[in-house]
């Protein structure tokens, strides 16, 4: 288990997994936490990689949340990975269900090829709805020999205290600025700002790698003219996924302005953040409310919430 394979900011807690196996005290459930777009899947899809003997991959090819290089531990007879599926509607399901975690069970208790181990990743544990977590909490219980359950969380309030106990919490720091940015110019061409990339994304590399392509930059742009008085129509959209975008880049300038005032931040943009910070809520809430409504709601007759052109000029 060679630190080499993890990115520098994953070192520490590679470095405690690797010492935990070669004295044979690998926890048989380990929680990963910490914040997205740091590496944490790629984490342990990597210790799954070792415990499987399968080669680890490159650093250098890891992405978030991206499946297209772990063909063949996707396909490892010993390794399942459960995360939330995909809808009839064929859009991204919200929770991991029950059907998947009995599944689950059904594999652990089976005997592993060559009579290794048999390696679960659950991404994320707070996606798990609540059947499905307690019906994991009795996997968690009796895991079974020869069995690891490796669990990678954003959001460890979320996570059932029940389970959270039952694993050896391991949080995943995020590294420096400059390791981020160091790794994300390698990784992006060279006329896009990896800088603004990272501001933009909250820090976190493997994330603003994902979005490079997107319309990430466009759409903060069009928060920033937002803010400075331009009309909202540009951030309107019945796009639930994007309107979330919206939102979050929204959240984030506005906090930027109340940094800057730090003495004393405008009430205005005090206010305005918690009604951005109530419509991330409903937005995230397994209800299915009207996007262009909520973006409505929030947005029209609100840039003087915000600070106006204070708010650009706080970035």
């Amino acid at each position: 288990m060679s630190a080499p394979w993890v990115p520098v900011w994953l070192h520490p807690v590679w470095e405690r997994l690797a010492h935990a196996e070669a004295s044979g005290r690998l926890p048989h459930a380990i929680l990963l936490d910490g914040p997205p777009g740091w590496g944490k899947r790629f984490l342990a899809r990597q210790l799954a990689r070792s415990l499987t003997h399968l080669p680890p991959r490159d650093p250098a090819t890891m992405l978030f949340g991206e499946d297209a290089s772990d063909g063949d531990l996707l396909a490892h007879r010993d390794v399942r990975i459960v995360a939330r599926g995909v809808a009839d509607s064929g859009r991204l399901r919200r929770q991991i269900l029950i059907e998947q975690v009995r599944e689950l069970g059904e594999f652990l208790v089976r005997t592993a090829g060559s009579g290794g181990r048999r390696i679960a990743i659950v991404e994320l544990a707070e996606d798990l709805n609540v059947n499905a977590a307690n019906a994991l909490l009795k996997r968690l219980e009796e895991p079974g020999s020869g069995c690891h359950l490796i669990l990678v969380s954003h959001r460890i309030s979320e996570v059932l205290p029940t389970i959270r106990s039952r694993c050896q919490r391991l949080a995943v720091a995020p590294g420096s600025r400059d390791a981020a940015r160091a790794w994300l110019g390698q990784q992006l061409p060279g006329e896009v700002d990896a800088g603004r990339m990272l501001q933009l994304v909250g820090g976190a590399p493997l994330l603003a790698r994902e979005r490079a392509d997107s319309e990430l930059p466009l759409l903060a742009d069009a928060v920033d003219a937002f803010l400075s008085g331009a009309p909202a129509d540009a951030l309107i959209k019945d796009d639930r996924d994007r309107a979330d975008l919206v939102l979050e880049l929204l959240y984030r300038a506005v906090a930027r302005n109340v940094r800057a005032e730090a003495q004393q931040p405008p009430a205005r943009a005090l206010h305005f953040l918690e009604r951005i910070s109530r419509a991330r809520r409903l937005l995230g809430s397994q209800s299915n409310p009207n996007v262009t409504l909520l973006l409505e709601d929030l947005l029209l007759g609100s840039a003087h919430l915000a600070g106006g052109a204070e708010a650009k000029a706080g970035r």
